[in-house]
């Protein structure tokens, strides 16, 4: 039994190759966190582009209308406004000193 772990502490067949592939695995696995972050960064980036093009489309159409052989239609026309939030505040009543602003 000795000599059979003697010969097993003394057998390095083998061991460098294993510590080299773990260096060589570790080194891809590293690379292909690195490039992963990368590609998720041009995504989202590309997707923003998208977003921000897809928001500024005119939504503005119009149709005139035809006729022909008795029948005929009107049209129709839709106009895309611009809506701008309206944002209330109250920090003049929040902030006075009488409480008159307070409900009871």
């Amino acid at each position: 039994m000795r000599n059979l772990m003697l010969k097993l502490w003394n057998d390095d067949r083998g061991a460098l190759i294993a510590t080299e592939w773990v260096f060589v695995v570790t080194i891809l696995v590293i690379g292909l966190v690195v490039g992963l972050k990368a590609v998720q960064q041009a995504v989202v980036t590309e997707l923003e582009d998208i977003a921000g093009a897809m928001g500024s489309l005119s939504q503005t159409y119009s149709f005139g209308g035809t006729s022909g052989c008795g029948g005929f239609t009107n049209g129709s026309h839709f106009a895309d406004a611009v809506h701008a939030p309206n944002v209330f505040t109250n920090t003049d009543n929040a902030n006075s000193s009488d409480g008159a602003s307070c409900p009871d």
